[in-house]
Formats: C-alpha cells, structure tokens, sequence
C-alpha cells in the first residue's frame, strides 16, 4: 500500500512540474483595449487553442509515462490500481492547471480599469472545457494499460 502512495505522490508531483512547464511553453493570446472594451483577434482565439493544446500534450507526455512505469512496478497489484490511476492523474490535472494559472497572467479584466485605447494585455492561461481534464487520466490508463500487456507477454513467455 505505501508503494502505491509512494507512485501517487510522484504523479502528485508531476502535476506540479507540468504546470510549471506549462506555464513557461503555453503562449497565450493578447488583448486589445478598444473603445468597445477588451477585444481579441482571431489569431489570438487561436492562440489560446493553442494553449489548451499544449496543457493537453504535456498530460499525455506525463501520464503515459508515470502510468507505463507505475503500472509495471505495481503490476502485483492487479485491478485495483484503475481507480487509483485515473484519481491520481486527474487530480495531477488540476494541480498543474491550477499552478500554470497562478504563475501565469492575471485576468486582464482586472486591469481594464486602467488602461488607454491600444493597450495590450496577455490573455491568461485558461482551459475552458472538460475534455483537456480527461485527458490526463485516460493516458495515464493506456499507459498501466501498456504495463499489463507488457508484463503479461513477459508472463507467457515464462515456461510453467
């Protein structure tokens, strides 16, 4: 039990790193004060794809990983270990969600106050659907699920 607490901690842990590394690749789009408020160009709706597209990519980057590796050091474990990666990699999700959103770009509404027509602010890093969450926990699954399918082709080549 303290190994799967121990492999959770670790994934924990790379929710925080890739925050940070999303923060420092995500490039978010800018905003424009005009008379008729903040506007954004679509090349900027496009940037801000982009940064969802990069928060998914580092998810499937790090999920797959921990989860092939984790799931080969806890194969002994078996089914149990379901749940427990698809908890632990959403929950990772949310953190490095959470810390590319506080490193990042304060909400530029909050500054419209004080700002002259053509001014420009970034946008900040935000993920505005459901699905870039899921994302993390389903990798994390085919990775344990690569695991179970490697290890079991270790096992057949076992002779009894």
């Amino acid at each position: 039990m303290m190994r799967v607490v121990w492999w959770s901690a670790v994934m924990l842990g790379l929710g925080v790193v890739g925050g940070l590394i999303w923060f420092w690749l995500a490039e978010p789009g800018e905003w424009e004060f005009t008379e008729l408020g903040l506007v954004r160009s679509e090349g900027e709706v496009r940037a801000q794809f982009a940064v969802i597209v990069v928060f998914v990519l580092i998810g499937v980057v790090l999920c797959f990983g921990w989860g092939s590796i984790a799931g080969h050091v806890l194969r002994d474990i078996g089914w149990r270990l379901v749940p427990v990666f698809a908890v632990v990699a959403g929950v990772a999700g949310l953190i490095a969600w959470r810390v590319g959103v506080a490193l990042g770009p304060s909400d530029p509404r909050d500054a419209a106050d004080n700002l002259s027509i053509g001014d420009r602010l970034p946008a900040q890093l935000a993920i505005d659907a459901v699905a870039p969450f899921l994302v993390w926990p389903m990798f994390a699954l085919a990775g344990l699920l690569l695991a179970a399918w490697l290890d079991r082709s270790e096992d057949v080549s076992r002779p009894p």
